[in-house]
């Protein structure tokens, strides 16, 4: 039976910064360091990670403390996530594993010496993720940043750091103040088998002795991803339905006749006593309408005085009672949503139209002003989480893959790279990336390369250009020295936050796989690289060893 073992990480590992300020501001722890303990057993690294727990501390929307009735939990629930910037430069955030927060990771056994060393790893992680993981598994993963945006289109998802509740009426048809969404933390789970070779091992403790981790983080590239604030703008788009997420039906006579909400009745007050209805029809409401219990809310209607604009908190979602029970079996499909406190009270003496209704979610403040700090991110801890096989003796020997790492920089204005460089007689694959400078992102456009193996040209003399069939044969075949399916071919990352416009979504990235024969001495590697203007060429060089 497999016991779970949690070991913390040497270094006391907590600290918060806030992103905005990322540039006068850095944080500043960004080491790990585990001990798996010597003569305990064997253990299966396949099965183990490293989480590194995470949230967001909101600063309150200016608006706030305009919210009458707010609840008992004190504070409107904001909707943020936290993703990565793989590109500073080109402000690119895209799906991508925690591995890629990592910039450089050490393996070292107290019996045999350093198992692995490698540098850029958030570099060598992206250019593998893309091509490791179909689409589906990008921007649908429980362990990967930036999946957060769900079905309803830019501006619409649904963090991973909020416990949504949509939907808090009982049977009897009232609302539950009680049940509400709440804010959560979050693990950044990064597996060992994405750091090193050897992560997909029986690791044998007694053999090994005791076996040092060490990660040098780059959480400097982490941001807060603000989620919502756009339903009054995006649209739902099924067939029929082409309105903003944000638009509620109209209080009037009107409305009433079509099975609508009628009239503000005199004395009642709007969100309280007459629930805003969606003009939506769901089938899927809790997939579908961006709203939750708990959240902060911008209202805007216009009654006999004008135009208003109310703050307010959602008390209640009701789907299964009032508009849909009287509609069996699948009623009008509209949400009903009610509010803590009142957006307006109807003190007219008459019934009231109140029209024009739209609801869009309150975004917390990610600047600092002061002493008081905008949106932060805040790391409370580390652990290594290890799967311990008490009955299973593991192997005296491994045989892993790893790479060494070379790189370097382009000078301004070159068009043409010319890079010879040693490669170890134990590699056999060369992966390339082509960087925008001091970046981690393998998304820098070039035109065409050429590359010889101790001046033998692997092309039969031909230039290889980007995403041609010659490209994606040298893809094929590195892919298939690796012993390993390819899942995506597309060349292209997932960006995140405008995946249903068109093709925007998409960010193309230029790597470079190359085969290697495995000889008896050095290889030497005649590289050419042409590109409207060369910047960073980072060279992993993909060894096999045996420890």
């Amino acid at each position: 039976m497999e016991s779970i073992i949690k070991i913390s990480s040497e270094q006391g590992f907590s600290e918060s910064w806030v992103p905005a300020d990322v540039a006068t501001a850095p944080p500043t722890q960004k080491l790990l360091d585990f001990i798996i303990p010597a003569n305990t057993g064997t253990y299966d690294l396949g099965k183990c990670w490293i989480n590194v727990n995470a949230e967001v501390v909101p600063k309150a929307n200016a608006n706030e403390g305009s919210i009458t009735g707010l609840q008992a939990n004190s504070t409107a629930l904001y909707n943020n996530d936290i993703v990565a910037i793989t590109d500073v430069s080109g402000d690119n955030k895209v799906c991508g594993d925690f591995a890629s927060i990592v910039r450089n990771a050490d393996m070292f056994s107290a019996n045999r010496g350093m198992v692995e060393s490698i540098s850029r790893v958030n570099t060598l992680r992206q250019l593998l993720f893309n091509i490791e993981n179909d689409k589906a598994e990008q921007h649908d993963g429980n362990m990967n940043l930036g999946t957060f945006f769900g079905r309803r289109g830019p501006s619409n998802g649904t963090s991973h750091l909020l416990q949504i509740m949509g939907n808090n009426t009982s049977v009897a048809g009232t609302v539950d103040e009680s049940i509400t969404a709440s804010n959560t933390r979050r693990d950044l789970r990064i597996p060992l088998s994405d750091l090193f070779g050897v992560g997909s091992a029986l690791w044998n403790s007694d053999v090994y002795g005791a076996t040092r981790i060490h990660l040098e983080l780059d959480t400097s590239r982490l941001r807060i991803e603000q989620l919502g604030g756009s339903e009054d703008t995006t649209n739902f788009q099924p067939a029929g339905q082409n309105r903003t997420y944000g638009a509620m039906l109209d209080n009037t006579a009107a409305s009433a006749g079509t099975g609508g909400p009628p009239q503000l009745p005199n004395g009642d007050d709007l969100g309280v006593d007459a629930p805003l209805v969606t003009a939506i029809s769901y089938d899927d409401f809790e997939l579908q309408m961006p709203f939750y219990v708990g959240q902060g809310v911008e209202v805007a209607f216009t009654n006999t005085a004008g135009a208003q604009t109310a703050y307010a908190q959602i008390s209640g979602i009701e789907y299964n009672q009032g508009t849909n029970l009287t509609n069996p079996p699948n009623g009008t499909r509209k949400v009903r949503i009610y509010t803590a406190g009142s957006l307006y009270n109807n003190a007219t003496g008459a019934g009231e139209n109140i029209t024009g209704i739209t609801v869009k979610a309150l975004r917390s403040d990610p600047a600092t002003a002061g002493v008081v700090p905008g949106d932060q991110i805040r790391l409370n801890s580390a652990e290594i989480v290890l799967t311990q096989l008490p009955s299973v003796e593991g192997p005296d020997s491994i045989d892993y893959r790893t790479y060494s790492t070379e790189e370097t920089q382009g000078i301004a204005g070159l068009t043409t790279f010319n890079k010879q460089i040693m490669v170890e007689p134990n590699a056999q694959n060369l992966l390339v990336a082509h960087c925008n400078s001091n970046e981690t992102q393998p998304s820098r456009a070039w035109t065409s390369y050429r590359m010889s193996i101790d001046n033998v040209d692997v092309s039969g003399n031909r230039d290889i250009a980007y995403n041609k069939p010659l490209h994606r044969d040298r893809i094929v075949r590195t892919f298939n020295n690796r012993g390993q399916n390819i899942s995506n071919f597309s060349l292209n990352a997932v960006k995140i936050g405008a995946q249903q416009a068109g093709d925007a979504n998409q960010l193309p990235l230029y790597p470079i796989y190359e085969t290697l024969p495995l000889t008896q001495a050095q290889k030497i590697v005649n590289f050419k690289l042409n590109a409207t203007a060369i910047q960073d060429v980072v060279f992993f060089k993909e060894l096999q060893k045996t420890i």
